[in-house]
């Protein structure tokens, strides 16, 4: 591969605060949030010109990962609860009980974007939206500042402690911090999709559902479509009365490589157009449906994950494994989408009952896949997965803490999304008001702030 060399340049400082996170999706909002509600000068930096991450930008819905395994009980409360709340004052939302029972928050996308806006006025967040963090300054195994590049050229932002909360571990990985890549077998990541909403389906019958998934599987068998879901949608990132939210394309490949994604887009989109276009010219009642919104990118569902350390695995998900250092709650399953990007019925999650039985993952390595998805309660998330193994002042939320692949699976929803960026936030607070590394900080102190705060620790 060719290389150039650019020249050594001096880097304006613009931001200098108490902490600042990188990545405005479900595990950074909370972060800075929390972070800004106790005490912490922060910022919050990111790519698009708006907020939500995947809940918006990529259309997923509902939040899921919402309460405890057959109970009524919440395993997430604190912001996100009050995020809820706000979203139904805005006009677009429902009772927080009733998200609760169901164990799911539908949304509007748009309301979404608002209520996020909103939130970081009431704490007092500061926002730089259009930034993309693309490197990291470390000095004597600490990370000082990252710098990001928007539209007034590459800056600098300086912070007593960092949250990366890009999904992909961007900034750690960066930063040098040891992070993994998919399964260790082949460092294959779970496929990713894209979401979209349709429109005109105001008399939606359930005879027309089924209607669809006949003509989507048939579609399928004749390989106009590739799809792992033969559904019409629900309530997902749309409310909307006669508009549903679709999640069933697929895309196999590594989300950190921009080759992957820019393929990903094109084909999933054409895909989409393809469904669309099936049930208006196949189902009977479906012929004014139309394609009423796409994502601004691809659906993502896993790629790096930190070593921390700690590290949640899947045998801790289906034990519902209880931790003293707990800081988040999950109660999800383990839910692999097939990394080889498999479609067919019986054949889209990947673990050993996976009816592709000449795959290589069953025929030589069916020691690494799991028997059981389904935890008995909640697991918990330790504090020590939000921690680089050897990295100071940086903490990663979300999806990319540190998780082995089976672990991610189950924790990579919103709702645990959320609560480990609560925990995030608080703890950088922490940090940088005692001027202490993250790995410092005094766990159950910050489990009395969390609990404090209205979390479910």
């Amino acid at each position: 591969m060719k290389t150039i060399v650019e020249p050594a340049r001096e880097v304006p400082v613009v931001r200098d605060v108490d902490v600042c996170v990188l990545g405005g999706g479900p595990g950074g909002i909370t972060a800075a949030w929390q972070a800004a509600k106790h005490g912490a000068k922060t910022l919050l930096v990111e790519h698009y010109g708006f907020l939500g991450g995947m809940a918006t930008a990529g259309l997923v819905g509902p939040i899921l990962g919402l309460r405890e395994v057959g109970k009524d009980a919440a395993t997430v409360e604190g912001m996100t609860r009050e995020f809820a709340d706000l979203m139904l004052s805005l006009g677009a939302g429902r009772p927080w009980e009733e998200h609760v029972r169901t164990g799911c928050i539908p949304f509007e996308a748009e309301t979404f974007k608002l209520a996020c806006d909103q939130m970081c006025g009431r704490y007092g967040v500061d926002l730089l939206l259009h930034s993309t963090a693309v490197g990291a300054v470390v000095e004597e195994g600490a990370l000082r500042a990252v710098t990001i590049e928007n539209k007034s050229g590459r800056q600098a932002i300086m912070a007593k402690c960092f949250v990366d909360a890009t999904g992909d571990a961007d900034i750690a990985f960066r930063a040098g911090a040891e992070c993994t890549l998919g399964r260790p077998v082949d460092n294959m990541p779970m496929a990713n999709g894209s979401t979209f909403h349709v429109g005109g389906l105001e008399n939606l019958t359930d005879e027309m559902r089924k209607a669809a998934a006949q003509v989507m599987d048939e579609a399928r068998q004749e390989g106009i479509i590739k799809v792992y879901g033969l559904g019409v949608g629900g309530q997902g990132s749309t409310l909307r009365a006669g508009f549903t939210s679709i999640n069933c394309t697929r895309w196999p490949g590594n989300p950190a490589d921009v080759e992957v994604l820019t393929e990903g887009e094109v084909y999933t989109r054409d895909m989409i157009h393809r469904i669309v276009k099936l049930w208006r010219e196949r189902v009977p009642g479906m012929e004014n449906a139309y394609l009423a919104l796409t994502p601004t990118q691809l659906g993502l569902r896993e790629s790096r994950q930190l070593v921390g350390e700690k590290r949640v695995v899947g045998a801790d998900v289906v034990e519902g494994k209880k931790l003293a250092d707990a800081v988040a709650r999950c109660s999800y399953w383990i839910d692999i989408h097939c990394p080889r990007g498999f479609a067919a019925p019986g054949v889209h999650l990947c673990w050993k009952k996976c009816a592709q039985t000449d795959c290589y993952m069953m025929t030589e390595h069916m020691d690494m896949l799991p028997d059981e998805l389904y935890p008995p309660d909640y697991f918990d998330i330790p504090y020590g997965a939000l921690v680089p193994a050897k990295l100071d002042n940086l903490l990663v939320s979300g999806r990319c803490c540190s998780l082995d692949y089976q672990a991610m699976s189950a924790a990579r929803v919103m709702g645990p999304v959320m609560a480990i960026g609560e925990a995030c936030g608080v703890a950088a607070a922490m940090a940088a008001d005692g001027r202490k590394a993250p790995r410092e900080v005094e766990v159950e102190a910050l489990r009395e702030k969390l609990l404090a705060a209205g979390c479910v620790c």
